[in-house]
């Protein structure tokens, strides 16, 4: 015991004897499929059984924030479309209808529409296929006609808009009137355009 700590203390460290395992070790895996399958999610066990999973069209438009803005944008573009569709030509039209005006190079179609006891001015503005157009800044007054013609002076609403630098554009304006008779002013930057709406019923 004695010689045997002597040569430790020495700084000899220890080797430990070589055990020779001749025997092969073959490792055992237990791997049970249906188990698995079992404690997976049903989409898993869907796909496993050959079934695609069918997600709804709600889920798929709403999954992202991207679908949601593609979403959007089509609906806004379809009830431009809508309106513009509706022009109807100059001055005087009937009650509701959309009338044709140019202003800066731009198309635009205007109605005065009733929305839950409120009146809105409805304005849709497309730009030309080729050639310049305005945008900026577009002011708007509107004045009821029937006060217009009598004695008092004529209550005008103005309001500004802003042309942006796209293919279409829709602008609705909540009106602080009644009636059906209206006088429309349109003013970009030096250019302006004047019209008669009625209010649609």
């Amino acid at each position: 015991m004695t010689g045997s700590t002597e040569n430790q203390g020495e700084g000899k460290p220890a080797i430990p004897p070589v055990i020779e395992d001749n025997g092969r070790r073959d490792s055992v895996f237990h791997y049970s499929r249906e188990r698995r399958l079992s404690r997976a999610s049903p989409e898993v066990q869907a796909l496993n059984e050959g079934q695609g999973v069918r997600q709804s069209l709600l889920r798929i438009i709403f999954s992202n924030k991207a679908n949601r803005m593609l979403l959007f944008a089509i609906l806004f573009i379809f009830a431009a479309s809508t309106l513009a569709s509706r022009f109807m030509g100059g001055p005087g039209g009937s009650e509701g209808e959309f009338q044709a005006v140019r202003l800066g190079g731009n198309t635009l179609a205007l109605a005065i529409l009733p929305v839950e006891q409120t009146l809105f001015l409805i304005l849709s503005k497309n730009t030309p296929e080729t050639g310049e157009f305005f945008t900026g800044p577009v002011d708007i007054a509107v004045s009821p006609v029937q006060q217009a013609a009598g004695g008092e002076s004529p209550q005008v609403f103005t309001h500004r808009i802003v042309f942006n630098l796209v293919q279409s554009e829709l602008f609705q304006v909540s009106l602080p009137f009644e009636g059906s008779d209206f006088f429309v002013v349109l003013r970009a930057g030096e250019e302006q355009r004047s019209l008669r709406l009625r209010a649609g019923e």
